[in-house]
């Protein structure tokens, strides 16, 4: 498949924002600008949206019922709310029995890669700012071999994904050609493992502190939890760790 232009322009805004500002302006951007009216669901009926957005949805449509008050309202978008949120400023929809659910907008997932990318992006520059930091018998983390290794193939995972997207957006093709349309949402879902893999690969780069109330370890859940929600059951094609 090629992916939209514009889908492509949000996504590439997203990805910025998400390595400068972080997940929930990111995503907040992202669904403005493809999914203004309706939340944004996974093929299983979950979204996960900031929880701005979700009070917007649910005033926009209590706005929109002939003769009910808002108070009394009971709008698809708050049905089934969690308000323990993977992180400050999310929350989670769980599906709405008797109620289809909305469908993402076309090129949704691929749009979400540009943002985990930039997530991992952010998580990685947390990475190097932590280990430059931190000493190990008077010399830096970042000069240890492991550690240089690590951040160099997490590098060139980064250099790759933004690769792939840029293909699917110019409508580049690889040796074995384009995409048969059956395989677009194995190879997303392949994507989407790749990045989460580089994710916990910095993750254990950064020991405890990843997991700190102060560390990054949150967000790289946000960011998987947005995958899973959005993404499909069954295997990618991610390739596997070495």
């Amino acid at each position: 498949m090629t992916v939209p232009p514009e889908v492509r322009e949000h996504g590439e805004q997203a990805r910025t924002s998400a390595r400068t500002d972080g997940l929930v302006p990111a995503l907040t951007l992202l669904v403005r600008a493809l999914s203004p009216k309706v939340p944004p669901r996974g093929p299983r009926g979950h979204a996960v949206l900031p929880r701005e957005l979700l009070e917007e949805f649910a005033a926009e449509e209590a706005a929109t019922r002939e003769g009910a008050r808002p108070e009394a309202a009971s709008p698809a978008g708050t049905n089934g709310a969690d308000d323990s949120g993977p992180l400050p400023g999310l929350a989670v929809l769980r599906p709405v029995p008797g109620r289809a659910a909305e469908a993402a907008p076309p090129a949704w997932g691929w749009a979400l890669a540009w943002l985990r990318l930039g997530m991992s992006e952010r998580l990685r520059d947390a990475c190097l700012a932590h280990l430059a930091a931190r000493q190990s018998e008077g010399t830096s983390l970042l000069m240890q071999q492991m550690v240089k290794g690590t951040l160099a193939d997490v590098l060139l995972e980064h250099l790759e994904i933004e690769g792939v997207l840029d293909d699917l957006a110019t409508g580049r093709t690889g040796p074995l050609g384009p995409l048969r349309p059956a395989d677009d949402e194995r190879h997303l879902a392949g994507l989407q493992e790749q990045i989460t893999r580089v994710d916990r690969a910095l993750l254990r780069l950064l020991g405890a502190h990843g997991f700190t109330a102060e560390g990054p370890g949150a967000a790289a859940h946000a960011s998987e939890l947005l995958a899973d929600a959005y993404g499909t059951a069954g295997p990618g094609t991610a390739r596997e760790d070495a």
